[in-house]
């Protein structure tokens, strides 16, 4: 097989899964929990069940993914996205909609990490430029599925929305089928000395928490800039364009964020992405005019951009082969608190202060990305 081909396909069956995987959740998850009567207390533990899913699964997937090889693993991931936009059509009660979202939890848990670790093997060299495209190929689903689902929804029904997904889950299920083992002798003998050595890896938890303080904003921002702009007099539509301008900056970007980690290196991209990140939040809420909300979101898109196409190469390269899923799952798990804890903490904090200071805060509290990157730089260098 020729060596781009493993990734072409894998970007496409990312590209399919994430398309219906987050078709499934936005704008659907809220608006189908809402018509089967759940409360906003109930609509945000359904919001959070897969989340939570994800911080068990995600090591858990690595790690198994080291032992039998990333082919039958990212064939399980298959199943279980060509399988759970299905049972929402069985979903009678606002509770029923929690054990789907466990259950459909499991796929994305699996598949991120052991995606990564894939490419990981694949490619050494090009590896941070790799995951780049890999990376932009699922934030390319993640950009249409949102404006799909809700033409859906509007033009025929929940019903048929959820039909669409679990048709591109079986497309994923298909393209995943076409992969081949990346791993030339997955061997079980020994692995629990490797998770061991993992686990005790201070760099890995570092860097596994710089990403755990990225995900904390970028929740924070993605939950809380629709009532902010809707506060300043923003309409529904506008604010839709703008996520999605969001999200399509990390998308453009993410390529070329990899390459420039591939020549220049993580100690020199995570700090400034560090800076942008922190300036782009904390300023996101300081006028009051759309015009420099957008500005500041797409700073830190930016920011958000050069951390996330740095750190998982860099946990590659700090672990040894054969690893590289326990790692990038131990990875993922630390992510999803950070990612979990996000709109928690910043949610708390709007109780008492207003969306300006709330976004400042955020800012101060991911601050130690910069902190963490220098201690990984002087333990390495």
């Amino acid at each position: 097989m020729e060596r781009e081909k493993p990734l072409t396909v894998l970007s496409a069956a990312g590209l399919t899964a994430i398309l219906s995987s987050t078709a499934s959740k936005s704008p659907t998850l809220p608006l189908f929990a809402a018509y089967l009567g759940a409360n906003s207390a109930l609509v945000g533990l359904i919001a959070a069940a897969s989340t939570i899913t994800g911080i068990i699964v995600n090591f858990t997937a690595g790690s198994l993914s080291d032992i039998y090889g990333r082919r039958k693993l990212l064939l399980a991931s298959g199943f279980f996205f060509a399988t759970s936009p299905f049972l929402y059509l069985l979903v009678a009660k606002p509770l029923e909609l929690v054990a789907v979202r466990v259950y459909h939890g499991v796929a994305t848990a699996i598949f991120t990490s052991v995606a990564t670790a894939a490419i990981a093997d694949l490619y050494v060299r090009r590896r941070g430029e790799m995951m780049g495209y890999f990376s932009s190929a699922t934030l390319v689903g993640r950009l249409i599925a949102p404006a799909m689902a809700g033409t859906l929804i509007t033009l025929y029904s929940f019903f048929w929305t959820y039909l669409v997904c679990g048709v591109f889950g079986l497309i994923a299920f298909a393209l995943l089928t076409k992969f081949p083992e990346t791993l030339r002798k997955p061997e079980r003998k020994g692995k629990s000395i490797y998770v061991g050595k993992v686990l005790r890896n201070t760099n890995l938890i570092l860097a596994s928490s710089i990403m755990a303080l990225t995900y904390f904003t970028m929740q924070s921002v993605e939950t809380f800039i629709p009532l902010y702009l809707g506060g300043i007099g923003v309409e529904a539509w506008l604010t839709g364009v703008t996520l999605s301008i969001e999200l399509g900056v990390i998308a453009l970007l993410k390529p070329y964020g990899g390459r420039l980690y591939d020549r220049v290196g993580a100690g020199k991209i995570i700090p400034l992405g560090g800076i942008m990140l922190i300036l782009g939040i904390s300023t996101i809420g300081l006028t009051g005019n759309y015009l420099a909300a957008l500005a500041s979101l797409i700073v830190f898109a930016v920011g958000v951009t050069l951390i996330t196409a740095s750190v998982p190469p860099l946990i590659s390269n700090l672990i040894m082969k054969g690893a590289y899923g326990t790692a990038l799952g131990t990875m993922e798990t630390i992510k999803d608190i950070g990612q979990a804890l996000g709109p928690i903490v910043t949610g708390a904090i709007l109780t008492s202060l207003p969306y300006s200071q709330a976004f400042l805060i955020a800012g101060v509290i991911a601050a130690p990305i910069l902190l963490l990157n220098a201690l990984i730089r002087e333990r390495i260098y």
